[in-house]
């Protein structure tokens, strides 16, 4: 979808379920940029809601780095994307910051400055 400054890429594991419905993915995009433009917060402010909720909810590693990705993109530092579980650490726990951390980590060792994420 254009006029998306930073598009998140689709999981391998989310194509099958594409494929039934080609449209779904761009029904899912334009619902969330429609919803996220209408929020009164910036992209940056959404991508640390975002790796809030990722973090709150025990996401998978490669959702986290999606959105790692997208942050530092959007010009987020790394110091503020650690800031989001730091700021969490009493509200969600010991066991879901274990799983975030490692995901974390890793989605800022891969950032490549200037690397497309989604190039449909």
């Amino acid at each position: 979808m254009s006029g998306e400054p930073a598009p998140v890429h689709v999981p391998e594991a989310l194509v099958p379920l594409f494929a039934q419905n080609p449209g779904a993915l761009d029904l899912l995009r334009a619902a969330r940029l429609g919803l996220q433009g209408g929020s009164g917060l910036t992209p940056e402010q959404v991508e640390l809601v975002t790796l809030a909720a990722l973090t709150a909810l025990g996401a998978p590693a490669g959702s986290f780095a999606v959105h790692v990705q997208r942050a530092r993109r959007l010009g987020l530092t790394e110091k503020q994307v650690w800031g989001v579980l730091e700021a969490l650490a009493v509200i969600v726990g010991v066991p879901r910051l274990v799983n975030a951390a490692p995901a974390v980590a890793a989605a800022l060792a891969d950032f490549v400055e200037g690397a497309d994420d989604d190039p449909r």
